[in-house]
């Protein structure tokens, strides 16, 4: 029983790691950006969940308009921020969003964010799934089945779409992206805005489960960017993998070892990719 307890957990930690490591390899693949401020989305979604729901709005709102105001907020920092640095060195991006993600940790401290805060559940989903001998959450089965649903649907829109064929060329080869025409500029603003709203999506659902504060998000970024670390800088596939390997690895260590070892065997795991598989999982990322 113990084993299947931590397998779900493991599996509801993973789906939210998803949700979060989608936006950051979206990021990455068509900006080269590794942005430290998307655990600031997440905290953002989060707390905005729960001052959604003080404000008496219910839980279903509180999922709608979080993640749109923080992914409108990502447009306006890539527009004002991340624009200015587009072209320039790596480290010059990596200092920029950590000091954006402090000062969006500082305002949310300011904001009430320095107490640890649970969002409510909403009745609905409340109660317990029977599968045989086990009985499920049905909260976090259905922020399971919420995170496999919204990757469906992106993955198709990146297939399908018009928006998705640019974001596919610009991440596959930039250079010849701007060849063909491609608005590099209102690409990224878009990119930017539907990551910082999958981030937001995280910190809502994520919420009920693993409380919410300023700094909420810095956890999941470590562990966000082992993610795509071993799933390959870029690759969508081997995000989605990662992510339930991690997530996987952490409740289960955390559940026999005690989490300081199981964070231990997590960078263990990652070295040892990046000195043999350095492209990740399915040799799809990248290693500049």
């Amino acid at each position: 029983m113990l084993a299947a307890s931590l397998a779900l957990n493991g599996l509801v930690m993973g789906s939210v790691l998803l949700l979060f490591s989608l936006g950051l390899t979206l990021i990455y693949g068509v900006g080269r950006i590794v942005n430290f401020a998307h655990g600031a989305f997440f905290s953002l979604g989060a707390m905005a969940g729960i001052w959604l729901a003080n404000s008496g709005l219910p839980f279903w709102a509180a999922l709608l308009i979080a993640p749109i105001g923080v992914g409108l907020l990502g447009v306006l920092l890539d527009w004002a921020v991340f624009a200015r640095i587009r072209d320039r060195p790596m480290v010059d991006s990596l200092l920029l969003t950590f000091g954006l993600a402090l000062l969006i940790t500082g305002v949310l401290y300011e904001l009430g964010g320095r107490n640890v805060q649970i969002l409510a559940i909403p009745s609905a989903l409340q109660g317990v799934v029977d599968i045989g001998a086990i009985k499920l959450p049905m909260y976090r089965v259905f922020l399971s089945l919420l995170a496999i649903l919204l990757t469906i649907a992106l993955l198709l829109f990146l297939k399908n779409s018009d928006w998705g064929l640019r974001v596919r060329a610009a991440n596959d080869d930039p250079e010849m992206g701007a060849c063909l025409g491609i608005d590099r500029e209102n690409l990224m603003h878009s990119v930017v805005g539907v990551s910082a709203a999958l981030a937001a999506v995280s910190g809502v659902v994520g919420a009920p489960i693993f409380t919410a504060y300023a700094a909420v998000g810095d956890k999941i970024l470590i562990l966000a960017f082992m993610t795509v670390i071993l799933g390959g800088l870029g690759s969508l596939r081997g995000a989605i993998v990662a992510a339930y390997v991690v997530g996987l690895i952490t409740v289960f260590g955390e559940g026999y070892f005690g989490g300081q070892l199981a964070l231990m065997l997590l960078f263990v795991l990652v070295m040892a990719m990046l000195i043999n598989w350095p492209r990740g999982f399915f040799g799809e990322g990248r290693t500049e």
